[in-house]
Order: C-alpha cells, then sequence, then structure tokens
C-alpha cells in the first residue's frame, strides 16, 4: 500500500469526474487525502479518501469575457493560488509523506508540491483536455475556440499563420515570466495542463478533439458515470410518454433567462416535453407563464432524466455532455464559457448533437436542432458508437492501474544506484 495526495478545484465538474477513480485507489487499499472545498467533504468521503479542507479558499470566479483577458484573468487564479497554497500546504503534506501526487489539470499548485517532495505527479483533466500541440495542426481552432481570441491584435495581424499561436505565446510567456518568475515555452501544457510524465483524460481518444497530437504520456481512460445522490421532488408522473427534451446548463453559467425564454417560446404547444433545470441565479417567475409541456425546476436529476430523454439541451460540460453519451442521448449545445466550445465542437464532429454556433440563434432554431436529433438516426447511433467507446477505454481500473505502473516505475528509477 502506498499513499497519495489529490489535489482538486472546488467546483462540481472538477469533482465528480474524479470521484471513480478515488474510489478505486482506496478500494486497492491507496490510502488517499483529497484536498477541496467543505461543500464536497460528504463525496469525498464516501469514497473512502480523507478529505481535508484548503487552508487558502480558490475563490474562483465566473469571467468569461473570452480572448487574452480571461487567459490572463485565469494564469493569475491558477499562479496566485498555486503561491498561496503551496505556501500553506507543503509542510503539511510534507509530513504526512505521500509516494505521489495527483492533481487536476488546473491545480499547478499539485504540480509544484510534488516537484519540491520529490515524488511522481499525476495530471487529471477534469475538462476537455487541450494542448498547445493542437495549434500547430489547427492554429485557427485553437486561438478562436480555446483561446477565444479573435480580437486580439497579434491574432488579427497573424491569422492564417501556422504559428500564429507561437506569437502570442511568446508574448504571454515574457508577462508571466514578470510577474510569477516562472519561465515555460509550454504555458498551456506546463501551467493550464500541469502536465506531467503521466496525465489522465476521462474520455476515449475517438472522441477527444485532435486525439492524434496527444503522446504515450496521456491515457484515455473513458468515463465512467459515478453512482450519486440526486434532488428528489421530480414529478415522473407528469411525464406522459411524449418525446422528453432535457434542458440543463450546469452550475457556474446558468444565469442564462434569456436562452431559458428562447427555449420555452420554441416548444411551446409542440408535441414533446421540456424539463428544465434553472439554477438559482434566475428565479422561475421571470420566465413568465409556462406553457403546460414545460416544466421548470432550480436542480433536476439529470441522471434519471437522461435515462428518458429524447434530446438534451446542454452548456458543453464535459460531466454533462459525457453523461449524455452514456445514456446515448444526443445533443444540441449552446456553450457558455471557454472549455465547453471544445465540448460543442467534439459533440459535432462525433455527430452526437448539434453545436448552435453564436449568440444570436432564435426559438425556431433551436427547435430544429432538437427535432433532427431526436428523428435522425445518425445522431443515436453515434451516440451509442461513442460510449462504447467510452466503455472500451478501460475507466477508474485503468486510470488507477496506470498510476501504480507510474508510481513503481519512478521510484525503481530512484533506487538505482
Amino acid at each position: 500500500m502506498t499513499r497519495g495526495i489529490y489535489f482538486g478545484v472546488d467546483l462540481h465538474g472538477h469533482v465528480n469526474p474524479t470521484l471513480g477513480l478515488i474510489r478505486e485507489l482506496a478500494d486497492r487499499g491507496e490510502e488517499i487525502l483529497y484536498y477541496s472545498g467543505e461543500p464536497f467533504r460528504a463525496r469525498i468521503e464516501a469514497t473512502g479518501a480523507t478529505f481535508v479542507a484548503y487552508k487558502e479558499p480558490l475563490g474562483f470566479s465566473t469571467h468569461d469575457a473570452g480572448g487574452i483577458e480571461t487567459f490572463l484573468v485565469t494564469a493569475d487564479f491558477i499562479l496566485g493560488n498555486s503561491q498561496k497554497i503551496v505556501e500553506a500546504e507543503l509542510e503539511d503534506a510534507r509530513a504526512w509523506g505521500p509516494d505521489y501526487i495527483v492533481h487536476d489539470a488546473f491545480c499547478y499548485w499539485g504540480k509544484e508540491m510534488a516537484r519540491q517532495l520529490g515524488v511522481p505527479g499525476i495530471s487529471v483533466f477534469a475538462n476537455f483536455a487541450y494542448i498547445d500541440e493542437m495549434a500547430d495542426v489547427d492554429p485557427e481552432f485553437f486561438m478562436e475556440y480555446v483561446l477565444r481570441a479573435g480580437n486580439d491584435p497579434v491574432y488579427a495581424k497573424n491569422k492564417g499563420r501556422t504559428d500564429v499561436y507561437r506569437k502570442l505565446e511568446a508574448k504571454l510567456s515574457k508577462i508571466i515570466a514578470l510577474k510569477y518568475g516562472i519561465h515555460t515555452s509550454s504555458i498551456i501544457n506546463d501551467i493550464f495542463c500541469g502536465k506531467e510524465k503521466l496525465n489522465l483524460a476521462p474520455t476515449s481518444r475517438e472522441f477527444q478533439l485532435y486525439g492524434q497530437v496527444f503522446d504515450d504520456s496521456y491515457v484515455f481512460t473513458g468515463y465512467a458515470v459515478e453512482p450519486r445522490t440526486e434532488p428528489d421532488g421530480f414529478p415522473f408522473e407528469w411525464l406522459d410518454g411524449r418525446p422528453l427534451v432535457y434542458v440543463a446548463l450546469g452550475t457556474i453559467f446558468n444565469d442564462a433567462e434569456h436562452i431559458y425564454k428562447r427555449c420555452i417560446e420554441a416548444f411551446a404547444g409542440q408535441e414533446v416535453q421540456v424539463a428544465m433545470s434553472i439554477g438559482h441565479e434566475v428565479p422561475a417567475e421571470r420566465l413568465g407563464q409556462l406553457p403546460d409541456n414545460v416544466i421548470v425546476r432550480s436542480h433536476m436529476p439529470q441522471l434519471a432524466l437522461l435515462s428518458r430523454a429524447a434530446a438534451f439541451i446542454t452548456h458543453g460540460g464535459a460531466n454533462s455532455i459525457h453523461e449524455s453519451l452514456c445514456s446515448e442521448v444526443p445533443m444540441v449545445v449552446v456553450p457558455q464559457s471557454f472549455d465547453q466550445f471544445m465540448g460543442a465542437i467534439a459533440v459535432e464532429k462525433a455527430g452526437t448533437g448539434i453545436f448552435l454556433q453564436g449568440e444570436d440563434w432564435q426559438p425556431a432554431d433551436v427547435a430544429d436542432a432538437v427535432r433532427r436529433v431526436r428523428t435522425e438516426p445518425a445522431y443515436r447511433e453515434a451516440c451509442g458508437r461513442i460510449h462504447q467507446s467510452l466503455n472500451e477505454a478501460g475507466g477508474p481500473p485503468r486510470a488507477v492501474d496506470a498510476i501504480l505502473a507510474h508510481v513503481a516505475q519512478e521510484r525503481g528509477k530512484v533506487m538505482q544506484p
């Protein structure tokens, strides 16, 4: 038995995909400390790990203006938190004596603590994996949908050139080096993704955008839906056999009254039923009088509804997309933030749904997109194909096999004379 520390981000979309991995580690006798936020204590402890609250709150915000501004704000979040957390937690971690550190790809502090403690580090992508090698094969995709830097003057001046991202990266590297004293030739890989010798991506290589550019240090482990307690009180008796359209925009960027209203208008009087989860940012009364075929709640039992749904209107978060794929439900994606645009493109490229592009789409557009994904068999067939690839990738057992083999290999190197 060995000991490991997991450093995570205290957001649903970052905690949920790690629970199966942590449970598998604990089931194999590994002793795990899991650093996160207090709201996730019970869920983490249920896996068999020991929960530890960060001494310094992460203070995650929902800033997403797009482009280089968001890139730099996010870099400040990652590196600023890293300095504080390493200072606050390093000696406790050293005293506990981990054999390895696993960390969210977003948690640069986990990478730094593994380096300072001299133990193997393993990075885990909670969201869609993106690395800067993508920019070498499709620079415009990377600039416009990963960085969302369409209006940046460096990009505008060099658009169409294959080295456009590398020029911008050089500019950003200077800013980060001056502010944090960190010198790197790969900001995305080293800082935003915390690249290690072993990196785990909870999807399949088939579904991963530009999967061919990921080297052997990236292990695609598929996706397994972790059972969870869901909100109760949903009136399942309300469902009458008409096709169910489930609408949910995640837990962060769900202040989207305009999207909810367009969906209500799109399906009013249609031969479908609509279950809409709107969170707490938008009071239900602001949506006006609801048609008889639409029901709205602040939270809904997503897994239970996906098991019954004909189509899913989603923001494009990695968890929501993978849960939909595991239920083989085709999607219409209306992304709100940078990683969700990658999700939307992945869904469309795989044939598992439609990316509703732009911000000025109308009720008729979403109604037509939903009609297509629920009535054209190719969409559900593609969902079935990707679901199979997720199952075949191995899930948490494969991830843990990779972690333990890597740790043993690295320890063997240290023990060699």
